[in-house]
C-alpha cells in the first residue's frame, strides 16, 4: 500500500504542466471531506469546513494527499478517524480549532 501510494505521490508531482497541481489539488479536496466528516461528529458547534481546514494545515503533504487516495470521502474507516483525530491534536490544529466561532445553540 505505501509502495503505490509514494509511487502515486511521486507520478503526481512530476505530472507535465499542471496536471500534477490538478491531482494534488484533488487529493486536498477529498481529505478535507473526509476531515469535515470526522470534525463534524467531533466539534459539532464549529462550522466542519473551518475545521477540516485548521486539521489539514497541521498535516504534511504526504499525509493529506494519503487520506485523499485513501477513499475516505467515501465513508471514513476507523483506522483514518484515528489518524484525523491524531493530526487533530497536534499543537498547530487545536490552536486553529480553538480559534473557531462556536455557533450558538437553541435553548
Amino acid at each position: 500500500m505505501k509502495a503505490v501510494l509514494v509511487l502515486g505521490l511521486v507520478a503526481a508531482l512530476t505530472l507535465p504542466g499542471c496536471a500534477g497541481v490538478i491531482v494534488a489539488d484533488a487529493t486536498r479536496k477529498e481529505s478535507r471531506t473526509a476531515i469535515a466528516k470526522v470534525m463534524t461528529a467531533e466539534r459539532p458547534a464549529v462550522d466542519s469546513a473551518e475545521a477540516a481546514t485548521c486539521v489539514q494545515k497541521a498535516m504534511s503533504l504526504i499525509e493529506t494527499t494519503q487520506l485523499g487516495l485513501d477513499g475516505s470521502h467515501k465513508g471514513v474507516s476507523t483506522e483514518n478517524r484515528a489518524k484525523i483525530l491524531t493530526y487533530a491534536a497536534r499543537p498547530d490544529a487545536v490552536a486553529c480549532l480553538d480559534a473557531l466561532p462556536v455557533a450558538e445553540t437553541a435553548t
